[in-house]
């Protein structure tokens, strides 16, 4: 739960699931209906590009080809580390977590001061439960999906062959995991169609959760 300067309580709604499972696609359909989305991944992205300590940590622990030129991240060279080492990977989390977490507060500050009419904000993050963000959430949406399908969408998408993404798939926390800590849980097993229905009943339902509980 959020406040802003007049007190008004914004409930934070965690959105999350497996790499390719369609969080992403899912959380669009809030934003077309004018509730802010706050990506994680995205702003992590951005965040590795921008921030200068983030790049020096990075090339101090994983070499200089962790950076293409014009300082752009060389997201298939350091990949190919952390998904190979649990160790590797939590270092990297370590390293950009807490600008993510920095960046969070500032989006939260500009979305109150625009947005006055805003009842509740999504945050949507593939390690949400990894980086124990969860516990700042009022409610957790999971998005599952059958392998097969989320295999399909992340070669078409980031062009990886299927070794790497089981490999990624090994570094997240399983679907049963996440169901057991959240209220809503959305199978994605359809069409793009049919998502979009079932968050246009979880926007209705929330907006009567969140009036309630004001």
């Amino acid at each position: 739960m959020i406040e802003n300067t007049k007190k008004k309580k914004i409930k934070l709604i965690g959105i999350t699931g497996k790499i390719g499972s369609g969080k992403s696609l899912f959380s669009s359909f809030f934003e077309k209906k004018g509730i802010p989305v706050y990506s994680s991944d995205q702003r992590g992205k951005i965040l590795m590009n921008k921030v200068k300590i983030i790049k020096q940590n990075v090339i101090k622990y994983f070499g200089k080809d962790s950076y293409k030129k014009k300082d752009k991240i060389n997201k298939t060279y350091l990949s190919e580390i952390v998904f190979k080492n649990p160790i590797a990977l939590k270092l990297l989390c370590t390293i950009i977590h807490p600008w993510i977490s920095l960046d969070f507060k500032q989006w939260i500050s500009s979305i109150i001061k625009i947005q006055k009419k805003t009842l509740y904000v999504i945050k949507e993050s593939a390690i949400l439960f990894e980086s124990k963000n969860y516990k700042e959430c009022d409610f957790i949406i999971t998005i599952t999906s059958p392998k097969k399908n989320m295999i399909e969408r992340i070669i078409k998408r980031d062009n990886l062959n299927e070794n790497q993404i089981i490999d990624r798939f090994k570094n997240q926390i399983s679907n049963r995991e996440r169901e057991k800590k959240s209220n809503f849980v959305i199978k994605n097993n359809s069409s793009a169609y049919y998502l979009q229905k079932k968050a246009d009943k979880i926007h209705k339902l929330l907006e009567k959760l969140v009036t309630k509980n004001k």
